[in-house]
């Protein structure tokens, strides 16, 4: 099962490279531990750079590259909190909406990546209320519900709502991107999910129905629930075999687009 494609995020996005912009008469202090903070660095000792890390931005806070390295050297001993902390602070330093928006997206991708999906939806949603038609954004917090639901994994319990869900931030990054092929793609498995969803629910009504044959009204009313089961599995079907199409369709758009080699 194929999981969500990039979509202009890169997790982890945090670097090490990159020259640290400071006042011209920079502390003494903030350039002295700094510099020990990146020897540390160098040298995987993570917990005393980020020791000096905050010596030299307790001197000089304004450091943003400082910032990064710090919460890289947090990231590296498991402490998410103090890597946030400090990813926060560089959205301080910034000043257009689309840098703020891209360093909700960093924190949600640490968040991600460390398994804390809750905390990655809340950030990607800080990200949409600077920029609504963010692509990316969208397209994980669809990959989050995705898997709340029992998307990624055939054996988890399916949960209609949350797939469902899932599916309405789908049609957003469609909306945006007719040509992304990725989102289709993940669109379907969802489907696919929520089929088995209605399959399981028609055979547990055709079996109450069986259970009960000698009460008319039980039989009829779990019957009908079958037949409504059913007829959400042929939606399912119609539309799986759309998402199916739009995916041939965007996948020849994107190779018609790619310069030729």
């Amino acid at each position: 099962m194929k999981r969500l494609g990039k979509v202009g995020l890169l997790v982890g996005a945090l670097t090490l490279g990159g020259a640290v912009v400071g006042c011209k008469a920079e502390d003494d202090t903030a350039k002295k531990q700094r510099i020990v903070g990146s020897d540390h660095l160098s040298k995987k000792e993570f917990k005393e750079a980020a020791a000096a890390y905050a010596l030299s931005l307790q001197a000089d806070p304004k450091q943003e590259k400082v910032w990064e390295k710090k919460a890289f050297a947090h990231m590296q001993m498991g402490q998410m909190n103090e890597a946030a902390e400090a990813v926060l602070k560089m959205g301080e330093l910034k000043t257009t909406p689309a840098e703020k928006a891209e360093i909700y997206r960093t924190l949600a991708s640490m968040y991600m990546t460390g398994g804390t999906t809750e905390d990655a939806e809340k950030y990607f949603n800080e990200a949409l209320k600077l920029e609504p038609k963010d692509e990316a954004s969208l397209g994980w917090i669809a990959e989050i519900y995705a898997q709340r639901g029992g998307a990624r994994s055939m054996g988890a319990p399916i949960i209609k709502e949350s797939l469902e869900k899932s599916l309405s931030y789908y049609d957003q990054v469609i909306a945006i991107n007719p040509n992304s092929a990725n989102t289709y793609l993940n669109k379907r498995v969802v489907m696919g999910r929520l089929m088995e969803f209605e399959r399981q629910q028609k055979e547990m009504a055709l079996s109450e129905a069986a259970e009960n044959a000698k009460n008319k009204e039980v039989v009829a009313e779990a019957t009908a629930r079958a037949d409504e089961h059913q007829k959400r599995m042929d939606e399912y079907q119609v539309q799986f075999a759309e998402m199916t199409k739009k995916f041939g369709e965007a996948q020849k758009a994107a190779k018609a687009a790619a310069p030729a080699q």
